[in-house]
């Protein structure tokens, strides 16, 4: 998940694994403000952290190599974050079918108790059909900027 160019760019971390879950934290970032100097992470931001943390569950139920496309992503926020502090999800994995993984999450900011925003995913997924090492590589050349 963090060789992703935008989960880099994000910030993104793991903080934690118990089980199917995760717990993905973005931080706060200036940049990812709705607004200059209110402390408010945008939710545009949120969803995609949302949509790249439900990914990565969904990648962490496979012994192997998969790649994973997000089929379907639905948000519901509930209140804004905290001013001026990170974001943190925990995902779960509800279902995996031969095509399929459903996942959902909560985005938390303020506390672990009360979340800001709900979000349930589908991804489909399939074997990869380049080597680890030459997606690796890819990702590289596209975060430092060569075209190949």
């Amino acid at each position: 998940m963090f060789l992703i160019p935008h989960a880099r760019r994000l910030g993104l971390r793991l903080l934690g694994k118990e089980g199917d879950n995760l717990m993905i934290e973005m931080p706060f970032n200036p940049e990812l403000e709705v607004t200059a100097g209110s402390g408010i992470i945008a939710n545009g931001a949120i969803t995609a952290f949302l949509d790249t943390a439900l990914g990565a569950a969904a990648y962490d139920q496979f012994e192997t190599y998969k790649k994973i496309v997000t089929l379907d992503l639905r948000v519901d926020y509930f209140e804004k974050p905290e001013a001026f502090s990170s974001v943190i999800v925990k995902t779960r994995c509800l279902k995996i079918t031969e095509q399929a993984v459903f996942v959902q999450g909560d985005a938390f900011s303020k506390d672990a108790i009360t979340p800001i925003a709900h979000a349930v995913a589908v991804f489909s997924y399939e074997a990869m059909t380049t080597s680890v090492d030459d997606t690796l590589k890819s990702l590289d050349g596209i975060s430092s900027g060569d075209a190949g």
